[in-house]
């Protein structure tokens, strides 16, 4: 199916919703078979059933979405009496046949997530219920960003790529519920995972947490009512999802350094006359900062209202900075030429003329026209990787540049935590190269990004070989990039001969962190654990292989540790856990590892960055200590 000319016949049909039913299987009041009057959604909720459309058969385990049209014959047989789904009857108006026959095609989905398809199902479903017109009018509302939520679905499957992560998830739903009462456990279940393995892919991604994001979020979005609104402090707050408007103005105070009525008086007028500090004021905020143990409280108590606005991200930051670049381009051309419009331009040098060729490059959004051997790069993740190449780029994000293991980054610009696009655009690069999480967070998104200079979504493999094999065909760096592969695998040659003659066959190694009020036990990607269990080829625990390696588990508790420590156990405490680590030390010092004293120290924050430069580092650090500390 072409769906891209499906969801085009979405955005220009009339269409109304007619019905909503929360069917269930145990009360019987399933249909078996009937012929669709009007186009239907069904979503499955809980259990299992088969169902016909048109013949073909499809089960709801593999397939929960199910689209009929008019006159699709249409049967159902639930195979528990669990079943529970909900029946979403449509009308759309089509001027043209060919549309008509689009809505008309019946067709099975497996959503990468079904939460916020099923929260708008039950939306839906309660405002149905209701007589009066306003909530009938609302119904209509949600049925429309239903639909929407499932083409954004399909249209991100049909591209091709893999599914989109759980940080880029969270964000999209935070932008999309800001104001609504969210918490981190919200968050993990509308991502099908835990709190602690979201709190972790959003550190390792963005370099902070869902909660921090969420607050950031919130406080933008109130800059931006506060300069273009006269709503009311208290309505602001409500709007953001603050139902204290006390502790709102607390919170928005701690994040920008004054008060919301003076944020208000002191830059709205400086706004209303100038476009480039209305993207800088309104728009893009600081650095976020860790919530404070108040606004923990309040989040995981889902303090705040509902409000019935709703603010898509907004294409104004998109179209300032596109009048922006015109605008400094207007600027450049003039001061550049200065000269009567017959003089001849300066013939270019080799060097420009190389840098301008361009080539097609496909990434995660589509393909993008990029220079061949790009000059200004601004990377919004990826540091180490071009610096392994020889490639320094003009800006990059607060989280890369606070590595600690990369040295020579004080002439890169700091384009914030989360990323400030006017900044961007100030250091004119010829190339913007992102993951899809940082692609999110900034505002205007990729559109407002590829407006400032063609920009790449790449992958986030945390593989230094394929990272920087990756690198080198963007950068047109084939051949150091086949050098650095050639040379690391010599490095690993190498770290194995210096470690071998202390290591017992068999011998078994562990990676514990030691958080407050938490401790994790690491597998074969992060923490140092590629190293060890990958390039080291040194062997893990049984519980570690199957439960960590090859399962789900990461965060344990106190009691299970003894389970997962072997024979050398590598260690990292971070700052703050001194209390953790006093409770469960007896245990560790009672493992293997312990009893014969090989247990490891490792620093936390050296071992967090998994970029070439810093593996190189770390491969270092635990060789050494395997060496030279080993009996």
């Amino acid at each position: 199916m072409d769906w891209e000319a499906h969801i085009e016949c979405w955005s220009r049909t009339t269409v109304r919703l007619l019905e909503v039913q929360l069917f269930a299987a145990q009360a019987g009041t399933v249909p078996e078979h009937d012929v669709a009057a009007t186009g239907f959604f069904l979503l499955t909720v809980q259990g299992e059933a088969t169902v016909s459309l048109s013949g073909t058969v499809y089960s709801t385990r593999s397939a929960p979405l199910l689209h009929g049209g008019k006159e699709t014959e249409f049967g159902l047989m639930p195979l528990d009496n669990e079943f529970v789904c909900y029946f979403i009857r449509y009308q759309a108006d089509s001027l043209f046949p060919e549309d008509q026959e689009s809505f008309n095609m019946p067709y099975a989905f497996t959503p990468y997530t079904l939460l916020p398809l099923q929260e708008k199902c039950q939306a839906m479903d309660r405002l149905w219920q209701h007589t009066a017109p306003l909530e009938k009018l609302e119904a209509q509302t949600v049925f429309h960003q239903f639909v929407y939520e499932v083409m954004r679905q399909i249209h991100s499957s049909a591209q091709g790529t893999s599914r989109p992560g759980v940080v880029t998830e969270a964000i999209h739903y935070i932008h999309e519920h800001y104001s609504e009462p969210i918490t981190a456990e919200v968050l993990a279940g509308m991502c099908s995972c835990s709190t602690s393995y979201l709190f972790r892919m959003f550190k390792s991604q963005l370099g902070f947490g869902p909660i921090d994001y969420l607050i950031h979020v919130r406080i933008r979005r109130s800059k931006q009512l506060l300069l273009q609104s006269n709503a009311r402090i208290q309505e602001i707050a409500g709007s953001v999802g603050y139902a204290d408007v006390y502790y709102f103005s607390r919170l928005f105070k701690k994040h920008t350094g004054c008060s919301p009525q003076r944020f208000r008086e002191n830059n709205k007028h400086t706004v209303q006359n100038n476009p480039l500090h209305l993207l800088k004021s309104s728009i893009v905020s600081g650095k976020p900062v860790s919530h404070n143990d108040n606004e923990n409280y309040y989040q995981l108590n889902e303090e705040g209202d509902t409000s019935m606005f709703r603010f898509s991200r907004p294409a104004l930051g998109a179209a300032l900075l596109l009048c922006s670049a015109i605008f400094l381009s207007a600027c450049q051309t003039g001061n550049n030429t200065g000269k009567a419009a017959s003089e001849p331009i300066p013939t270019s040098t080799a060097a420009d003329s190389e840098a301008a060729d361009t080539r097609i490059y496909k990434h995660l959004k589509g393909e993008t026209e990029i220079p061949v051997k790009p000059q200004r790069v601004v990377s919004l993740f990826h540091l180490g990787e071009l610096m392994a190449l020889g490639v320094k780029p003009v800006g990059a994000t607060t989280f890369i540049l606070n590595n600690p293991l990369l040295s020579d980054v004080s002439d890169i610009e700091d384009v914030g935590s989360t990323p400030d696009a006017e900044k961007i655009l100030s250091l004119a690069p010829d190339l913007i190269i992102t993951t899809a999480p940082f692609a999110e967070v900034v505002e205007g998104g990729y559109e407002a990004l590829s407006q400032i200079a063609p920009t790449l979504v790449v992958e986030q493999y945390n593989d230094p070989v394929k990272d920087v094999e990756m690198f080198g065909d963007i950068l047109g760096k084939q051949t150091e990039a086949k050098q650095w592969n050639k040379d690391f695998a010599a490095k690993i040659k190498e770290s194995k001969e210096k470690i071998a003659p202390y290591i017992e066959p068999g011998e078994t190694f562990s990676i514990l962190n030691v958080r407050s009020g938490a401790v994790f036990i690491y597998g074969d990607t992060n923490l140092g654990g590629n190293i060890v269990y990958k390039y080291l080829g040194l062997k893990p625990t049984e519980k570690v292989e199957k439960e960590v390696i090859h399962g789900e588990t990461w965060e344990i508790s106190s009691e299970v540790i003894p389970d997962f420590i072997g024979d050398r156990l590598i260690l990292a405490v971070n700052e703050g856990a001194e209390a953790e680590l006093k409770k469960v030390d007896k245990l560790i010092q009672n493992s293997p590892a312990g009893k014969a004293g090989k247990i490891y120290n490792i620093d936390f924050n050296q071992f967090l960055f998994s970029d070439p430069i810093s593996v190189e580092q770390q491969m270092d650090i635990i060789v050494n200590l395997l060496a030279g500390s080993s009996t």
